[in-house]
């Protein structure tokens, strides 16, 4: 059993250099494949990967950055593509994993045969940022919170999804849509249940990903108003299965986020 890692990274080398690569060199088990897509071309990032001489498998996939959709799922496509082993995970740029992250996952699906798509937890954090530095660190906390949080509690948003350290078999795995921004991740959760199924999935109960969200970022500078215009759509899409209880509970979050959009400021707290 081997894992790809797809690294989408789009002009941010000092951040993928010093955060992702570091913690992917350090992994106890070094039989995985590195999948780095360099959205856009940058020429820091491409030199960063060509001179590279690590212990693992390495595949730098050079894309043209999208100029409709959101080109962070764009370009895990690629990696999709590009990618070659029998279990996917994804790592951001600016994020990183636990030395054990790559033994640990593997032995959790070999105990777990029926389980297609698992979620590590994650040791989050929120940084208020200006410029790229930090104004506030936030403290670190525990995502999901507890290891028996259940898929209808990542569904019914009442425990964080995130994508990084994300495990999910190759074959059959849906594309990411690009069509969505804030809830990308999200929308990809659904996706994979709809194809292998709620009773396939298992939160991976060890804590195996550092994650640090910035009021920079994609969601930290997002607003309410794109949060529940996009949340809106999703809730619609006939091509995702929502049981009766979870659109409604989707509904009444779309209804706190209107409620807060006249004040103007980012969602990010």
């Amino acid at each position: 059993m081997k894992l790809s890692i797809i690294t989408a990274t789009y002009n941010r080398p000092e951040q993928l250099n010093a955060i992702a690569l570091p913690s992917l060199i350090n992994q106890t088990d070094c039989n995985f494949e590195w999948v780095v897509v360099n959205d856009g071309g940058n020429p820091e990032t491409r030199e960063i990967v060509s001179n590279l001489k690590t212990n693992f498998s390495l595949k730098c996939v050079e894309i043209k950055h999208s100029s409709t959709g959101f080109g962070l799922s764009s370009a895990r496509n690629a990696g999709l593509d590009r990618a070659s082993c029998e279990l996917i995970t994804y790592l951001d740029d600016d994020n990183s994993l636990t030395p054990k992250f790559i033994a640990t996952t593997k032995d959790f699906f070999r105990q777990h045969p029926t389980v297609k798509y698992c979620m590590a937890v994650q040791q989050r954090r929120r940084d208020v940022t200006k410029d790229g530095k930090i104004i506030r660190q936030g403290k670190t906390f525990l995502s999901p919170r507890y290891a028996e949080c259940s898929l209808a509690e990542l569904i019914s948003q009442k425990e964080i999804f995130d994508s990084n350290g994300f495990t999910h078999y190759r074959k059959n795995a849906p594309k990411w849509n690009p069509n969505y921004k804030v809830f990308a991740d999200y929308e990809y959760l659904l996706q994979c249940t709809n194809v292998w199924g709620r009773q396939h999935f298992q939160i991976n109960s060890i804590p195996l990903v550092n994650y640090i969200q910035s009021s920079e970022g994609i969601i930290g500078s997002s607003s309410y108003q794109e949060w529940a215009e996009e949340l809106s759509r999703l809730i619609e899409s006939t091509s995702l299965s929502l049981l009766p209880n979870e659109v409604e509970r989707l509904h009444q979050i779309v209804r706190i986020y209107q409620e807060k959009c006249d004040s103007r400021l980012p969602a990010f707290i």
